[in-house]
């Protein structure tokens, strides 16, 4: 195997972390896990999302994905609401509460992320966004994510 790949790996999974509930001393975004906040972004992104389209985006089984809304619903970040298209279906849709913590958090860590990218030239961070873009999309094209 390419030695670039195992350091790429060790790389994502580094700055994982530290993008994770490392972040910021220890929390990641408010009172939201990691999987809360993604599943919350893609309610956010999405209108009228169903628990179903959630679990496919992130990767998770249906009970799975089910248990997290449950917990944003609880803590009022989203509402489960019929479809108004199709009464048999269940949509997830943001609160203002979880509209206003997503719109917090992607500032919060862009703020974070200018401030440790602030001695980098212009050129080479459109490089990093589109090296970043590109294994993102790489990824994609395999079917691992939606």
């Amino acid at each position: 195997m390419d030695s670039n790949i195992s350091e790429i790996y060790s790389l994502i999974q580094d700055l994982s972390w530290y993008f994770g509930n490392q972040g910021f001393d220890g929390e990641c975004c408010e009172d939201l896990s990691l999987v809360e906040y993604m599943a919350l972004k893609k309610v956010c992104a999405i209108k009228n999302i169903t628990i179903q389209e959630i679990g496919a985006a992130l990767n998770i089984t249906k009970s799975g994905v089910s248990k997290v809304i449950d917990r944003l619903e609880e803590k009022d970040y989203v509402l489960r609401e019929q479809s108004s298209e199709d009464g048999r279906v269940c949509c997830v849709k943001p609160t203002e509460k979880g509209l206003n913590a997503v719109k917090k958090i992607s500032d919060r860590y862009s703020e974070y992320l200018m401030e440790v990218l602030d001695s980098i030239e212009k050129d080479l961070l459109v490089n990093i966004r589109d090296v970043m873009e590109l294994l993102y999309k790489a990824i994609r094209e395999k079917g691992y994510i939606k």
